[in-house]
């Protein structure tokens, strides 16, 4: 009976200084791709703060049955990113905080959609603030994530709008919506875009 040699796997062994360095390498990197990347950001901003001063303004003409309409561009937006990042991902060198930041923003963008159409009925006036809350949180993650004080504080102006939407009428909670994209998303993927490019 032949007996099968145990298969020898090379390890490298890493100073503690190599071990930091080769971790500073992988944020580095993924810090580099999103900021070259940086544009859903700008794009989800601009998206984001149109949809919801078009709602406010089918509000105030007494189209409120119908204000909601404009969102229904976001799911083909988000479905355009993720076909877009997976071609672009089959051509670049893994990175496993890259990937985990893309998940992260996959499953909260799904859960957004899955909210805001699926359970809109049920969840009326707290919305809004259950979206700020889910955004906030995603993007506090990834400011830390790529160490970005920028997206770390665009999350705590996101979570912390999420927290005054709920004493807001649902009919003034889309001109706060529109208005923390513009400050919290479009502008910060602006500075980070202009901070790449340096």
């Amino acid at each position: 009976m032949l007996k099968s040699k145990p298969i020898q796997m090379k390890t490298t062994n890493f100073t503690p200084e190599e071990s930091f360095q080769l971790i500073d390498s992988v944020i580095q990197k993924a810090k580099s791709r999103f900021e070259e990347n940086g544009i859903p950001f700008i794009l989800w901003g601009v998206i984001i703060a149109l949809c919801s001063y078009a709602q406010a303004y089918m509000i105030s003409v007494n189209m409120s049955r119908e204000s909601w309409y404009p969102y229904l561009i976001m799911p083909f937006v988000g479905i355009g990113l993720i076909i877009y990042y997976y071609n672009k991902k089959k051509n670049s060198t893994p990175n496993p905080l890259a990937s985990i930041y893309g998940r992260l923003w996959q499953f909260v963008g799904l859960n957004i959609m899955l909210i805001a159409f699926g359970f809109n009925g049920y969840l009326q006036n707290n919305l809004v603030p259950i979206i700020l809350l889910l955004m906030g949180i995603a993007t506090l993650l990834s400011g830390s994530f790529i160490k970005s004080k920028v997206l770390f504080f665009s999350g705590l102006i996101i979570n912390t709008s999420a927290f005054i939407s709920f004493f807001l009428s649902w009919e003034q909670q889309p001109l706060l919506m529109g208005t923390v994209s513009i400050f919290a998303l479009l502008i910060p993927g602006i500075l980070l875009r202009l901070n790449h490019k340096k």
